[in-house]
């Protein structure tokens, strides 16, 4: 019972979390060419890649559990062996991966001013990572064994490629954290500290998440090889991905519109007409009656709006100028 629950029972458990996230990832998918019609056609080409690629690992998905639960139902000896469709899911997965790890790479491009030193590295490591599961493929195919997979070789090469994926994402998460937190620390308006704010924590829950699952895969493999729990938490990586390369495409109007403050800067509403003067009563509260027969409330009205358009004018003209200072590095965020 054991082996048939940390087999076959991993495989389905993977599938049906990868089948859930593969709804989400067509459901983003329509959101995004409905409230972005007018984007670079490379960004929509992008999109309908990595949604193409979403529903072919979710198909080959589809095609392993009929291998398994299907054609070959209770033949336990099939547990070790690999089909083809399980070897495609490895390098459908990588090409995902490399294609949204790409794209934040090029947010990190434009917010370090074109620096190749820190942008370069990533790119080169998640394109290790795709070659390394393209040699895992290939093994799987020729192997057709998982116990033959898990060997010194081709098992390093799998290893390798779950810890390039890792690591890139670590590097990609915290080098987008430092220029977020560099943008904020030099911004004086609030209502940028505040989409800056949600802009980390965003990233640091989509980094921490396609991290997380790369590296529970590598420690299931690790120290579990002779079962499959690896191999379901691998097929969650690629739509983790896909959904966070979709969430931070269509999160843009968000933060534009969190940028501008809704169109008008927000001022507390102070009443300066309605003072303690005003309404004829001193300090202490006394009453003045001389006061009180002079005051006028149309010029009391008059006054509140005059006072209250010279503070909104000038709070307004502050954050516009602090606003117009960090808008070009903020806007590589807003853009895809």
């Amino acid at each position: 019972m054991t082996e048939i629950s940390s087999t076959y029972g991993a495989i389905l458990f993977g599938a049906s979390m990868a089948f859930g996230l593969s709804g989400i990832v067509g459901t983003q998918c329509v959101i995004y060419f409905k409230m972005y019609p007018d984007d670079l056609q490379t960004i929509k080409a992008l999109v309908s890649a990595v949604w193409t690629l979403d529903l072919t690992h979710t198909a080959f998905i589809c095609a392993s559990l009929a291998y398994y639960f299907v054609t070959h139902f209770g033949d336990q000896a099939r547990g070790d062996s690999i089909p083809w469709s399980i070897a495609l899911t490895v390098v459908v997965t990588a090409i995902q991966t490399f294609l949204v790890q790409c794209f934040f790479a090029q947010k990190i491009l434009r917010s370090s001013k074109n620096n190749w030193y820190i942008t370069g590295p990533i790119i080169l490591l998640s394109l290790l990572r795709l070659l390394a599961a393209s040699v895992s493929t290939v093994e799987m195919i020729q192997l057709h064994s998982y116990s033959a997979f898990g060997a010194r070789y081709p098992g390093w090469v799998f290893t390798t490629g779950l810890s390039l994926s890792a690591g890139v994402d670590i590097l990609i998460t915290g080098w987008l954290y430092y220029f977020l937190r560099e943008i904020r620390a030099r911004t004086g308006s609030t209502i940028m500290i505040q989409a800056i704010d949600n802009l980390t924590l965003y990233t640091l829950e989509t980094g921490a998440l396609t991290s997380l699952a790369a590296v529970a895969s590598l420690i299931c493999w690790l120290i579990m090889p002779t079962n499959l729990i690896f191999l379901g938490l691998h097929f969650v990586i690629g739509k983790l991905y896909a959904n966070s390369l979709l969430a931070s495409l269509n999160t843009r109007k968000e933060l534009r519109r969190m940028r501008t403050g809704h169109g008008r800067p927000w001022v507390p509403h102070r009443v300066p007409g309605l003072s303690t003067s005003s309404l004829g009563t001193d300090t202490f509260g006394h009453a003045n009656p001389v006061e009180v027969y002079k005051f006028n409330p149309k010029a009391a009205r008059l006054n509140i709006n005059v006072e209250r358009t010279i503070l909104e004018d000038d709070a307004e003209t502050s954050i516009e100028r602090s606003l117009r200072r960090y808008s070009r590095r903020f806007q590589a965020w807003e853009r895809p």
